[in-house]
């Protein structure tokens, strides 16, 4: 699954604007997975209140499950901030 970054997340990744990863059953796995590479103030960041949010294919993970929106190998994962720092 390809995972895309935007904005002031960037920061998080090193400037690292794309990342693929290993098939994970949910968007809580993928947190997790993605926590190992970039770090827990990676995690902290995007787990923040109204810090970040998630698209699984174009869809906001709100309306598809939350945390525990399943993912399958081929979805498209945006990760984008809902304010620029600033």
């Amino acid at each position: 699954m390809k995972i895309t970054f935007y904005g002031n997340v960037l920061e998080y990744t090193n400037n690292e604007k794309t990342y693929e990863a290993e098939n994970r059953a949910n968007v809580r796995e993928l947190i997790d997975n993605l926590a190992i590479n970039y770090g827990e103030s990676f995690k902290d960041f995007i787990m923040g209140e109204d810090t970040c949010f998630f698209l699984i294919n174009g869809k906001g993970i709100m309306m598809t499950g939350g945390l525990e929106t399943k993912l399958n190998p081929d979805d498209n994962i945006e990760l984008l901030p809902f304010t620029e720092a600033g």
